[in-house]
């Protein structure tokens, strides 16, 4: 299972939502994944947050254009690819200064039953 949560600061660029979709599109197709539905949502003057349901599970971005930041929450049990491969169209569209990814351990359907 893939579970990241990455933190983009110092973005030299504020893209456009449609730009943010197309990079969306591009990182699921290198995920191997299926998009099944989207909802981008535009805050007059203060980002965009887009939301991608995957076959797999999520992707969504976030952005704080007045900070010059975005967040980046990728989940998936599509374990068998490399997800920050897979980010660089988000990462080249933002041009983030510093780039933080956090690989977040979660529920893995082949260890033991955790007792109750």
């Amino acid at each position: 299972m893939i579970c990241l949560a990455v933190d983009l600061n110092d973005c030299v660029v504020d893209p456009a939502p449609q730009d943010i979709g197309e990079a969306m599109h591009a990182t699921a197709r290198r995920l191997g994944v299926r998009v099944l539905l989207e909802a981008p949502a535009g805050y007059p003057d203060h980002g965009v947050t887009h939301m991608m349901a995957l076959a797999e599970s999520h992707l969504v971005v976030s952005t704080w254009p007045e900070h010059r930041a975005a967040q980046i929450d990728l989940v998936s049990c599509r374990a068998d690819t490399d997800p920050e491969n897979a980010l660089e169209p988000l990462l080249s569209l933002f041009g983030p200064g510093r780039t933080t990814i956090r690989h977040i351990p979660r529920w893995n359907p082949k260890a033991a039953p955790v007792p109750g």
